[in-house]
Order: structure tokens, then C-alpha cells, then sequence
């Protein structure tokens, strides 16, 4: 029998794998997988069931991953039980998503109607404009949106917005977070690590303390809540 994967990261809604592209680089072994295309008619708790299916002959040790991959994590992490979950710019329960948010979920059913594709030549031609250093994690947002499958965009938005109920695991949660989070502010979160200056892409923008968390608590050397 292989090994078992050491890690295994979900990228975020709107993402891809250029995400992680330093901790790629810097994990030896670290996996990211590509999204799938979620089925018709298919929730969070089916599309997650599938994930852990298809993931668990590969045994990883951690699971993690960034804003909806971290849901996304803890979901699968509840079929597949690692020894940790980290997450990178998320949300631990229902209850860490910002009201602002929560609130529209009375708007769910209009999501087929968002004109997705203009919004992503916008994101995708902002993205290109000369920019300011402090801008650059809202620009990283904008160009993986502007990349991202408009399907799976629409799909990821309702199951944030349907999302209900906290994963119950046998191991620890690790949170790291981005003290100028726009999407996630940190005032509603309970992270373990703040990166100073951090927005919510912090796996690019600050991936040195990323990495050092990641490994941290793959060695065992971050303290239990």
C-alpha cells in the first residue's frame, strides 16, 4: 500500500490550484485537487460524501483549505476523520459566516439569474490594471474569480448561503486569518494564527507564514483548543 498523502488542500470558490501555488512548491507531497463539477441537484453533504469516496484510498493524513475549501474540508473531513483540519482564510461554523452574508439567503433562488459572465470580464480586466501594493489581495480575488467555472461559482455561493449545520471531528481545527479579511472579517472568526496585513488570500500574499503554520501543525506543534 502507498503512503498516505500528507496533505491534502481545497482551494477556495473562484480558485484553482495557483493558489497554493508556494505551499506546492514548499510541502513536499501536498496534494490540491481540481474541482469538480457538482451534479444536478446535488448539495453540500452529497457532493462531500462523493469528495471523501474518491479521496479516501489516498488515506490523507490532514485535510485543509482555503474560504469555501475549508467548508469544503470540514465536510470531508467528517466522512474521512484526519488527524487535523487547517483553515486558511475560513470559517469553522455556520455561525463564524458575516450576517451580511447570512442574510441573503432569502435571495438563494435569484442566483441563477446573476449575470456571472459579465461580472467575470470585469473581475479578469480589473485584475490587469496597474494597481497599488495595497490592493493586491483584492486584485488576486478578482482574477480568480475572473478564471473561475461560472457553474461551480454559482453552485459554491448557494451552498455558503445553505450551509447549516457544524461538522463534528475527532481531531483539532487549526485556523490561520488575515486581519483585513474583506470576505471573512476577523472579528467574526477564531483563528488560531493572524497574518498582520492579511487579506483573504493570504496562501499568496503572505505564504511564508501560511506554509510555517501548515507545517506546524503537521508536526504536532500547535496547542489543542
Amino acid at each position: 500500500m502507498s503512503a498516505p498523502c500528507p496533505l491534502l488542500l481545497f482551494s477556495g470558490l473562484a480558485a484553482d490550484q495557483s493558489v497554493f501555488a508556494h505551499q506546492l512548491t514548499d510541502i513536499p507531497g501536498l496534494v490540491v485537487p481540481s474541482w469538480q463539477k457538482p451534479h444536478a441537484d446535488e448539495d453540500l453533504a452529497a457532493y462531500c460524501c462523493r469528495w471523501a469516496d474518491e479521496l479516501r484510498p489516498l488515506q490523507p493524513r490532514f485535510l485543509g483549505g482555503a474560504s469555501f475549501g475549508g467548508i469544503v474540508a470540514l465536510e470531508v473531513a467528517q466522512r474521512l476523520q484526519p488527524d487535523a483540519v487547517f483553515l486558511i482564510g475560513s470559517v469553522r461554523s455556520p455561525a463564524e459566516i458575516p450576517r451580511r452574508i447570512r442574510h441573503l439567503r432569502v435571495f438563494r433562488s435569484l442566483l441563477p439569474a446573476v449575470p456571472l459572465r459579465a461580472l467575470q470580464w470585469s473581475a479578469r480586466a480589473t485584475a490587469r490594471l496597474p494597481h497599488h501594493r495595497a490592493l493586491r489581495h483584492l486584485l488576486g480575488i478578482a482574477r480568480l474569480f475572473g478564471a473561475a467555472d461560472p457553474d461551480v461559482v454559482r453552485w459554491s455561493a448557494r451552498q455558503i448561503l445553505e450551509w447549516r449545520q457544524t461538522p463534528v471531528l475527532k481531531g483539532p481545527v487549526y485556523a490561520i486569518h488575515g486581519d483585513a479579511d474583506p470576505i471573512f472579517p476577523l472579528r467574526g472568526c477564531h483563528p488560531d494564527a493572524i497574518v498582520r496585513g492579511g487579506g483573504h488570500v493570504i496562501s499568496l500574499t503572505h505564504p511564508e507564514q501560511v506554509t510555517a503554520f501548515l507545517l506546524a501543525g503537521m508536526a504536532g506543534k500547535l496547542p489543542k483548543g
